[in-house]
């Protein structure tokens, strides 16, 4: 008869801790989200007391509803393949969503998307950013550039009396890499002069601004890793990004009263001109400028409704309404704009009578011919343009280089400079708070400030 005292041998043999190689590993059984009992491990330890030390840690963690299994997942998979997915829209407006997707895409993976994420570490991404501020731009293609000869050649073909048309045929039979040449693009690349050169060795930082964007995405996924229980911390919260102060934007570029007139009368033939004297007039952003339609517009109240603006969200020019934390809001317009607002509605109504069922009428003040919103990024390159244009033409009285951006900011600095209580002006731009708007525009109050302390003084003095 068996021995009935005897201990019996336990069904689960396997040890908690087993040496694999030169290293250890510790095993332990998690019920995981769908109920089965599953068998997980993690290896890597150089001594037994280690892996049992970490199995502990791990059995502490799994009774408080913090253990995390052990994953190889890269920092790649999770961002690519699990995190940007679940913040497509609605969860982020699609202009936001492209943006993250593709600073993950040119400025993360690149560097740390091989790193495991249970092994990213604060080190990781610090480096990420050192890195990021030295050499993160992108350098500009040499494929995506014509040679000097190609210009030279052109320029040569044009003097002998060919026109564009002739001289892009001419191009592309003797150059092999200009086969889409056209004549657009050869009136192109001759306006912009010769071609500079670029030093392949060259490299190039992004702006501490930039850098603590690509901060605030990742920070916002390893949140989310550790809310789903792929990390055991958010190692971004440890890094250190671009202080804030490094980030702030430099004071913007605008030009003087006398220099925008100038601007103006110069670009009196383009048919942006009416939208740029309306951002200049308005302090509006380019987006709700060429978001504006005529129904919003009361030209005998001398008012507009800014609701709506246009973007670019993957190529595609997109029209949608301000965003929520920025209402529509009425501003007045002057009586210049005004009058100008009216010849321009005169001229769309000649031009959508000669296009006939051609042109598409969705109502908005500027326009394309055919009655589409123009572009917003080819909007900003025929400002640039025209801004070269009239440097070539006054070479001894050149313009300070600004971007389309300049217009609105040149409107709140000509406001503030003349003494308009910055309540107004930061009204009038639609921020937030009058702290936004003194932050920006720095540059302008401290001589009011000073203005104001000249005339205070006088009254106690008797002056």
């Amino acid at each position: 008869m068996a021995d009935r005292t005897k201990p019996t041998k336990r069904g689960n043999s396997k040890p908690n801790v087993k040496k694999r190689g030169s290293t250890y590993t510790y095993y332990l059984y998690v019920t995981d989200a769908d109920g089965r009992r599953r068998q997980h491990s993690k290896g890597g330890f150089h001594t037994q007391r280690e892996a049992e030390d970490a199995r502990i840690a791990a059995m502490n963690a799994k009774a408080t509803g913090t253990y995390v299994k052990a994953e190889r997942v890269s920092v790649r998979e999770f961002l690519v393949d699990e995190w940007l997915p679940s913040r497509l829209p609605p969860a982020l407006e699609a202009s936001t969503w492209h943006s993250y997707e593709q600073k993950i895409r040119l400025q993360v993976i690149p560097f740390i998307g091989g790193i495991p994420l249970q092994q990213l570490s604060p080190v990781d991404l610090n480096k990420l950013y050192r890195h990021l501020l030295d050499s993160g731009r992108r350098r500009a293609d040499p494929k995506r550039r014509r040679s000097p000869k190609v210009y030279e050649r052109a320029v040569a073909l044009r003097a002998d009396g060919l026109t564009y048309e002739q001289t892009a045929e001419s191009l592309r039979a003797e150059f092999d890499s200009e086969s889409k040449l056209n004549k657009h693009s050869v009136a192109s690349l001759i306006r912009r002069g010769p071609p500079a050169t670029i030093d392949p060795d060259s490299v190039s930082g992004l702006s501490p601004r930039t850098v603590r964007y690509v901060h605030t995405i990742l920070r916002a996924a390893l949140k989310d890793a550790l809310r789903w229980n792929r990390v055991a911390r958010n190692v971004a919260d440890a890094a250190t990004p671009p202080s804030a102060a490094s980030a702030k934007s430099t004071s913007p570029k605008v030009w003087t009263a006398d220099q925008l007139r100038a601007f103006f009368e110069h670009a009196s033939g383009s048919r942006y001109l009416p939208a740029w004297i309306f951002l200049a007039t308005s302090g509006c952003r380019r987006g709700e400028g060429l978001g504006l339609k005529w129904s919003d517009v009361d030209l005998d109240a001398g008012t507009a409704v800014i609701s709506r603006q246009v973007t670019v969200v993957d190529h595609e020019v997109i029209v949608k309404d301000v965003p929520k934390t920025k209402l529509g809001h009425l501003i007045r317009l002057d009586g210049g704009t005004v009058a100008m607002l009216r010849r321009l509605r005169s001229e769309q109504a000649e031009e959508k009578l000669r296009l006939g069922p051609g042109y598409i009428d969705e109502g908005f003040v500027f326009c394309k011919w055919d009655g589409q919103p123009y572009h917003p990024e080819r909007f900003s390159r025929e400002f640039e343009r025209n801004r070269e244009y009239f440097d070539r033409d006054h070479r001894d009285d050149q313009l300070p280089p600004i971007t389309l951006h300049g217009l609105p900011h040149t409107w709140a600095t000509l406001a503030l400079t003349a003494g308009i209580d910055i309540k107004i002006v930061s009204e009038r731009l639609n921020h937030s708070s009058t702290t936004i708007t003194r932050e920006i525009y720095t540059h302008v109050t401290p001589p009011m400030q000073s203005d104001a302390a000249e005339r205070v003084a006088s009254l106690i003095h008797g002056g």
